[in-house]
């Protein structure tokens, strides 16, 4: 293959570039570069000249011979001074003396070709790289470290064995199985839907850590939303006055409380109106309460807010400040809840209850998630074959029994990346950064 160089760091002024070649001509390069013939000792650190026409760097330089490297090639990488101009020279000068810009996500799926990583630990690096809280960078982790992989592969291996006890049969159809072969292989397929089940299960929380918890703050005009947003994100996302219906579009801010991301979405007040402009935002309102997981009825001491809603809610008293005791206490319930906005009261607590009515007690930091919708719809695909197989296992031929669980067989394989579809490995290669 041709020899690949990108930056490998994003693009900018900044203390250091790392600049990565990947291929057969990546170490012949760098030998120039530096003016040294010698050959450098394999993942070992140089400090060295780097000479680009009359420019020269003082750069850290380190070489991985093939197939000890992040690609299973040839890979070097050079660390030089962090300046978008230099960087730049330095990959012309590379280009010059034989290599080529990689593409998205070139290097990574190289590794992916070589055998170095499957199409789902591929995957979890671009999660771990994209994570915004403590759950997804564990999900990435996770993932790229093969726990999802080991998994498939194994039930892969229970269904080869259950194939090839098939196709045994097929080849000798005088052999006439016994009672107790075929209830081995029916319950090698029951354990296997048993565990899919279970990976589809616990994918709502998957989801949950991905994507995060949506939010939605609903209720009259002036009753605090806003005020409210700001003290859960600890920011001034969302403009705040006395003037009522403020806000006329959907404010959306987050916000990261024991590991998940909570993102919130302040409305429009949802009430009568004639203003062109406010129904739209009232409109948005309406659309962000019915994609919410999530609702927070806001109330005031001047209005109560009752819009009805089939998607979990907490009644949020807020401007707390202003309330008496007796108010206060004619407010209490296991659902209701007085805040203040201005002073914080309550605020800590009003995040404890969110996260109790999402997802408390079904996140568990040593289990494993399905996190990403395409391994999501592969496992479902095979459990459905695999479903089909026992429903029709004692009444159908063998060929159609194989038929099912070869299909399922090759629905896993596109977690890994084992079936070796094309498509699906350029559409997800697509998604990595430069350099990557």
């Amino acid at each position: 293959m041709q020899t690949i160089v990108a930056l490998a760091t994003p693009p900018g002024n900044s203390g250091v570039a790392v600049i990565r070649m990947s291929g057969e001509r990546a170490r012949s390069i760098l030998s120039e570069l530096i003016r040294d013939k010698d050959v450098l000792t394999a993942r070992k650190m140089y400090l060295k000249n780097v000479y680009i026409g009359e420019i020269v760097d003082n750069c850290l330089v380190v070489y991985f011979p093939a197939p000890n490297s992040f690609t299973g090639e040839d890979v070097v990488e050079i660390q030089s001074h962090g300046g978008y101009f230099l960087a730049q020279k330095i990959i012309d000068e590379c280009i010059r003396l034989g290599a080529q810009v990689a593409d998205r996500g070139e290097f990574s799926k190289r590794a992916f070709i070589n055998g170095k990583l499957s199409l789902d630990q591929a995957e979890g690096i671009m999660d771990l790289i994209n994570a915004e809280s403590e759950m997804q960078a564990q999900a990435g982790s996770t993932l790229m470290q093969g726990r999802l992989k080991e998994k498939i592969q194994a039930y892969q291996r229970e269904l080869t064995d259950s194939l090839a006890d098939i196709e045994a049969k097929l080849d000798y159809p005088e052999y006439e199985y016994t009672a107790s072969e075929s209830a081995d292989i029916k319950g090698k397929i029951e354990q296997i839907v048993s565990n899919l089940h279970t990976l589809i299960d616990d994918s709502t929380v998957g989801v949950v850590i991905k994507n995060g918890v949506k939010v939605a703050l609903v209720g009259a005009p002036n009753v605090g939303k806003s005020s409210l947003l700001n003290a859960l994100t600890k920011t001034n996302r969302a403009i705040v006055t006395a003037v009522a219906g403020t806000t006329r579009d959907v404010i959306e801010a987050e916000y990261t409380y024991n590991g998940i991301i909570f993102r919130l979405f302040d409305t429009a007040g949802i009430h009568e109106s004639t203003d062109e402009v406010e129904l739209i935002g009232i409109e948005r309102a309406r659309k962000a309460l019915a994609d919410a997981d999530i609702v927070l009825r806001v109330s005031d001491d001047q209005s109560r807010c009752e819009i009805q809603t089939d998607k979990p809610y907490i009644d949020v008293y807020n401007k707390s400040d202003k309330l008496s005791k007796v108010e206060k206490a004619s407010h209490e319930g296991t659902n209701n809840i007085n805040v203040s906005a201005r002073t914080g009261e309550n605020i800590d607590q009003l995040k404890q209850m969110i996260f109790e009515r999402t997802i408390s007690g079904s996140v568990n930091t040593n289990k494993f998630y399905l996190t990403n919708t395409r391994h999501i719809t592969a496992v479902k695909e095979a459990l459905s074959h695999l479903k089909n197989a026992l429903e029709i296992f004692d009444t159908t031929s063998m060929d159609i029994l194989s038929s099912e669980i070869k299909q399922a067989w090759q629905s896993l394989g596109e977690i890994t990346g084992e079936t070796n579809n094309e498509a699906i490995i350029d559409r997800i290669f697509e998604k990595f950064c430069l350099g990557k």
